[in-house]
């Protein structure tokens, strides 16, 4: 036997039957009914005494007190993944319930996967409250390899819905809710579990941290839960839990994304083909825009972006009221109209729908109440109310299959119409604990019927969730939205702002990319009617910018200073790839996000170093914090002061960074020959504005051609050692003057044309 085929064992003892891969091992015993989870050969557990429990409406089944029957194992290769299943199975001693618990192994993969699957054997229905793939209890400090210290701990709390913050936070006494995933931390050894679910589609499912009173024995157990919402088991009936992954590691943001990675595949996660770049009217019209306003902006944009944006998306208010999608009499040319003139101006048209809630003014709430779902009263229940809508709202119970065909007509009307971008809002309330018409379907059932009712109504178009469960938009949304509502302020007291959606696009970028593209929320640049200082403003333009996101436009544009929209332009088109997180699990301000740049000419750092607090901050990152080699000193530029900070070694120190500032700073790895330094022009500093950077070491030259016009004068910025003199410029055949700005830095600046080549040549001293 091949070690290839060798990779995964079993050994098998009266007491215990242990499951071993290279990496990672499970031992599960026989009369305890526990397992435990450790490395390969075992020198490190990572926990231990863990069971799978079952809440019912009529007692609990423990693992633990459950009588073991027998096992079997499988290999299984499918197009997604290859590894080795091991079903254990066991019963109650009154053989009512019997439970099959999966675990799989996968190739070269540190961590495990648990299904429980259950079934019914007796006369009477059981109500299946929730399935637990993983509990331990922690009855001291060896239990789990995290320890059980307070002060040591850290989880990262990862909110239900879009706009819920997402961030680090420490373990309280009580419940400490995570939802979907989770990270636990030792921010002192960074030995870490990913906890989470790779599957979303019959149960909403939680991660939870019980905390002790006592601080120094603060962690008291810990919980996987996957919600069935008391679904009714009758006899020989069964139910199967959200597979849940476990991952325990020192490096746990690599392991992270490994997890979000292999939740994609599980989900068939869908993306778009590239960040989109447009305009939404919400932000300065809020619910009143008109047709007139939007095609002054259309043109606006035309004239000043040419076709560097490409979607026109009109937001709440073109409608009669939420719930009945009519234009209302601000669009009397109709919206099949309007969609046809942003169509002529080279755009794509994108509308905003609230497709699972009604407000009470609605048409369709008046005529069909019982399609809402219920109290037990039999009454429809007002999940929220805004004062925007002038009311209360309801949702829809998409259980019913007259609502499921409701939505599909409505979203084939408006197609029809010519739009092909969808912002589908307030989702979650969808959710909503109450009663439905189909009690055999769980609330995360009842959602995807909803969701895939719309994806089947729209086809391939594109489709951005907002206000929308994380985990259960997984192969439904191309694109998400990750944080809360921005604002022109810098946080409100119902956390809209730049505060706010600034941790959670830093704390959600590793979605971007393999959930969906992640969606930060729209960019305010305007000058008046905002609260926003102008370092709050670049700020989000830099978070943005890192994101790799969607960038879009919110403002009245034809009223936005030059000088803001020059803002835009430095940060457009997005960046092919995403930002990185260096301390979301254990900053609940997170300070450092990074951008690897990797071009022909060579690789560098674009970071971004970010004070949300309300004092000054001393930040220090380690190059191999920011995937850059600890022994190359490297070059570091400010992007937006247009400074040069010097050659550093090892590490990078930002001293007394003020409240409500960030750097947007590039680091490149020192050279023996003149190199690009950055440019004024896009903030990725020559990643998308230049190409064909060369070396000539016979002429001592140094070569690089523009991508793109620039008819406003920036600069492209030069770097050498004390080897090198620079001593002529040249753009295209034009001499130029070159200007220094440090003993190894100059500059050469003026307006530039796409494909003009610049030349800057060297003295060898």
């Amino acid at each position: 036997m091949t070690s290839e085929e060798n990779w995964c064992k079993l050994d098998i003892s009266e007491d215990a039957i242990r499951i071993s891969t290279r990496l990672i091992s499970i031992t599960y015993s026989i009369p305890l009914g526990t397992f435990d989870f450790a490395s390969s050969a075992g020198k490190t557990r990572y926990f231990s005494d863990a069971k799978i429990v079952v809440h019912t409406d009529k007692e609990v089944y423990d693992s633990s007190k459950l009588t073991y029957r027998s096992f079997s194992s499988i290999d299984f290769e499918d197009e997604k993944r290859s590894g080795k299943a091991v079903v254990f199975r066991l019963f109650d001693s009154t053989k009512q319930l019997e439970l099959n618990i999966r675990f799989s192994f996968l190739k070269n993969f540190a961590g495990f996967t648990c299904i429980t699957h259950i079934k019914n054997n007796h006369e009477d229905e059981i109500g299946i409250k929730s399935i637990d793939p993983l509990v331990i209890p922690v009855t001291d400090s060896k239990k789990v390899f995290t320890g059980w210290n307070g002060s040591d701990l850290m989880y990262f709390k990862q909110g239900f819905q879009s706009w819920d913050l997402s961030q680090a936070a420490s373990i309280q006494e009580g419940d400490n809710i995570s939802n979907f995933y989770s990270v636990l931390i030792n921010k002192n050894t960074n030995k870490s579990l990913i906890l989470g679910f790779a599957t979303h589609a019959h149960q909403l499912t939680k991660i939870i941290f019980l905390g002790r009173e006592n601080a120094e024995q603060r962690l008291a157990k810990v919980v996987a839960k996957s919600q069935a919402d008391n679904r009714t088991l009758r006899r020989n009936e069964t139910m199967v839990s959200e597979e849940f992954v476990c991952i325990a590691t020192e490096e746990p943001l690599r392991d992270l994304e490994n997890y979000i990675d292999f939740t994609a595949r599980r989900m068939d996660a869908i993306l778009w083909e590239q960040s989109p770049v447009g305009w939404c009217s919400w932000y300065f019209y809020y619910t009143m825009p008109d047709e007139g306003e939007i095609l002054k902006n259309a043109e606006f944009l035309t004239q000043y972006f040419s076709k560097r944006i490409d979607w026109i998306q009109i937001d709440d208010g073109y409608q009669v009221t939420v719930g009945d999608w009519y234009e209302n009499d601000r669009f009397q040319n109709g919206l099949q109209d309007l969609a046809e003139k942003i169509h002529q101006k080279g755009y794509k048209a994108g509308l905003w729908v609230a497709p699972f809630i009604a407000t009470e003014h609605s048409s369709i709430y008046k005529e069909r109440p019982d399609w809402f779902i219920q109290n037990e009263e039999g009454q429809p229940i007002a999940v929220e109310e805004n004062p925007l809508w002038l009311g209360k709202y309801y949702a829809f119970d998409l259980t019913n299959p007259e609502v499921i065909n409701h939505i599909k007509r409505t979203f084939a009307r408006l197609k029809s119409y010519g739009f092909e971008y969808w912002k589908i809002d307030f989702l979650y309330h969808a959710t909503t604990i109450g009663i439905r018409n189909d009690e055999t379907m769980t609330r995360a059932e009842a959602f995807r019927e909803g969701m895939k009712a719309i994806r089947e109504s729209v086809g391939d178009d594109l489709i951005l969730g907002c206000g929308a469960p994380i985990g259960s938009c997984i192969g439904f949304v191309n694109m998400m939205r990750i944080g809360t509502d921005i604002a022109p302020a810098w946080r409100y007291d119902w956390g809209g702002g730049v505060y706010e959606a600034t941790i959670n696009t830093i704390t959600r970028a590793h979605q971007h990319g393999r959930l969906w593209i992640n969606d930060p929320d729209c960019i305010l640049v305007r000058q008046e009617d905002n609260e926003l200082t102008l370092d709050e403003i670049l700020m989000w333009v830099s978070v943005v910018a890192l994101s790799g996101g969607a960038v879009i436009l919110s403002d009245r544009m034809e009223d936005v200073d030059k000088e803001r929209l020059r803002l835009v332009d430095k940060i457009l088109p997005p960046y092919k790839n995403g930002g990185m997180a260096v301390d979301l699990l254990v900053e609940p301000e997170p300070r450092l996000f990074y951008l690897p740049i990797k071009k022909p000419a060579g690789d560098w750092v674009i970071l971004g170093v970010f004070n949300l607090c309300e004092k000054a901050i001393d930040v220090s990152v380690k190059f191999e914090d920011l995937q850059l080699s600890s022994d190359i000193p490297q070059h570091v530029f400010d992007f937006w002061n247009q400074e040069y900070e010097g050659l550093w070694e090892y590490s990078l120190e930002i001293n007394q960074l003020q409240p409500h500032t960030h750097r947007l700073l590039l680091l490149k790895p020192e050279s023996d020959t003149p190199t690009v330094l950055s440019t004024s022009m896009h903030f990725t500093q020559g990643a998308i504005e230049l190409k064909d950077e060369k070396w000539n070491s016979h002429t001592n030259e140094l070569e690089v051609t523009l991508t793109r016009d620039e008819t406003e004068n920036e600069s492209i910025f030069f770097v050498f050692s004390k080897a090198w003199k620079p001593k002529v410029a040249y753009v295209g055949e034009k001499r130029r003057k070159f200007n220094i700005l440090a003993p190894e830095v100059v500059s050469i600046k003026g307006p530039f044309r796409r494909g003009n080549t610049v030349r800057l040549g060297f003295t060898n001293l």
